[in-house]
């Protein structure tokens, strides 16, 4: 029997009972649909977690500090200096590791204007390795980032740096806001970019008597865009390279008697850590605090769990994620299961339509016997007909999931409402309107549309059996 014969056999014999055929289509639409619709919510919660923890701060980012866990924990760790960061970039996975350095002891200010009119305190000079900003994510709103081919000493101003200048000959109103009381923008007394700005270091000996000052010239190269996710720095601070801090802090020390014995500055995290100080651990020489940026989310476990085996702490925001991502697999897993009984449901009417079709069809199947049609030929004719009943049902079934999931989105149904908030869909609501309840991807589409058929030839399996045992002279004979 050729191919085409069979199809043709198979959809006549389907639109033989319409009505029974529809029903049992109807079934399995509504399975499929459950399934997809179940999963694209759990889905839609796993976006919405992942969007929640990147506005608290990159994913991919481990903060390391120099000091063992607490807990009474002695053991001495090896210095964090930049050998120890070099071996942290040379691990695998990492796109860059820098320190972040700054040292409260300096008393820097930067001055601007004719006679150092305008001033500011620069307590918040953060030094880091120049290449290490852009991989970070920072960005520049004007201007562009730290080089090789810049001077000493050039900088990158937060987006709001320029506004802590405050003009030294007026006892009030000596400041300036980014917007006037009409709120209007304003600009603000010194322009980073084009102005003349001198960094001025007061020195004072052992006796507390005040020294000339160092004065180094600043150039500003450019002027960050706000991102509070990646710190305060990108608003108020201000990066310079790691060198030319390391050389400001010696020409303090220099100057003020001091010995060089800084144990790498303030710490300093990025990425949603807040700032975080030093633990019950032994403090060690060298950087305070690393951050290493790994290439893929999937990495920062394996990455971290080396770094702690050299002895460091570490913070990452891999703690929150992955007890999040494991919810998220157990709803997701729920919300498939409830759908797959519906499945199961319209599995079981396949299974039935199939077997009334051979009873009312047990002359024909009889006579195709006679007739020399081979056993393969007619189950290949019942399961094509079980198999195209998982087709059209799973994809009416796929298309009605997508009108589904376009009305939750559309009128923002809140699930978390309906099981009081902190259940299983508790939270959703809180994620913000940008958070899509339902998501649908293409790999879900194409999964369900095979399984749909494939339950539909599981389901058909047994009845072409069943059609193929039939004896030829019983067939004929049956009325």
């Amino acid at each position: 029997m050729k191919i085409f014969d069979q199809i043709s056999m198979c959809l006549r014999n389907l639109f033989r009972r319409p009505l029974r055929t529809i029903l049992t289509v109807v079934g399995v639409i509504v399975g499929t649909c459950s399934i997809v619709v179940m999963l694209s919510i759990g889905i839609g919660m796993k976006a919405s977690q992942e969007q929640m923890l990147a506005q608290m701060g990159d994913l991919t980012l481990i903060n390391v500090y120099n000091y063992s866990g607490g807990g009474g924990n002695t053991t001495e760790v090896p210095p964090m200096d930049d050998a120890m960061v070099a071996q942290f970039q040379a691990m695998e996975g990492v796109d860059i590791a820098t320190p972040l350095y700054q040292n409260y002891e300096l008393q820097m200010k930067l001055v601007a204007g004719k006679n150092d009119r305008y001033e500011t305190y620069a307590y918040n000079v953060t030094g880091i390795y120049k290449e290490a900003l852009e991989k970070l994510g920072y960005k520049v709103s004007e201007g562009r980032m730290l080089s090789d081919q810049d001077p000493d000493f050039a900088m990158v101003f937060g987006a709001y740096s320029a506004y802590d200048f405050t003009d030294t000959k007026k006892t009030r109103n000596n400041y300036r806001s980014p917007q006037d009381q009409n709120g209007n923008p304003q600009d603000p007394f010194v322009n980073p970019l084009k102005d003349k700005i001198t960094l001025k270091m007061q020195i004072y000996d052992k006796e507390g008597e005040e020294k000339k000052p160092i004065t180094k010239e600043i150039k500003v190269v450019g002027i960050m865009q706000e991102d509070w996710s990646k710190g305060y720095q990108t608003a108020y601070g201000m990066f310079m390279d790691i060198d030319d801090m390391k050389k400001l802090e010696a020409e303090y020390n220099k100057a003020s008697g001091k010995k060089n014995n800084s144990s790498g500055g303030a710490v300093v995290s990025i990425g949603g850590g807040g700032m975080i100080g030093g633990g019950g651990g032994s403090k060690t020489k060298g950087y305070e605090n690393v951050v290493v940026k790994v290439k893929d989310i999937s990495m920062v476990a394996a990455v971290e769990e080396q770094i702690k085996a050299l002895g460091y702490n570490t913070n990452s925001m891999e703690s929150i994620r992955k007890p999040m991502e494991e919810s998220a697999k157990q709803q997701q897993l729920f919300l498939g299961c409830i759908g797959a009984i519906a499945l199961l449901v319209a599995a079981i009417g396949i299974a039935n339509t199939m077997l009334m079709s051979i009873y009312e069809r047990t002359r024909e199947i009889g006579v195709m016997k006679v007739l020399g049609c081979f056993i393969g030929n007619i189950r290949t004719i019942f399961l094509m007909e079980a198999g195209l009943i998982g087709f059209l049902g799973g994809v009416v079934g796929i298309g009605l999931s997508y009108a589904i999931s376009f009305a939750m989105n559309f009128f923002g149904l809140n699930f978390g409402g309906m099981f009081g908030g902190g259940g299983m869909f508790g939270g959703m609501g809180d994620m913000g309107g940008a958070a899509q309840i339902s998501i649908i991807p293409p790999w879900l589409v194409v999964v369900a549309l095979i399984f749909s058929t494939l339950v539909g030839l599981v389901s058909g399996f047994y009845p072409a059996n069943r059609a193929v045992k039939i004896s030829a002279m019983e067939a004929i004979k049956h009325e």
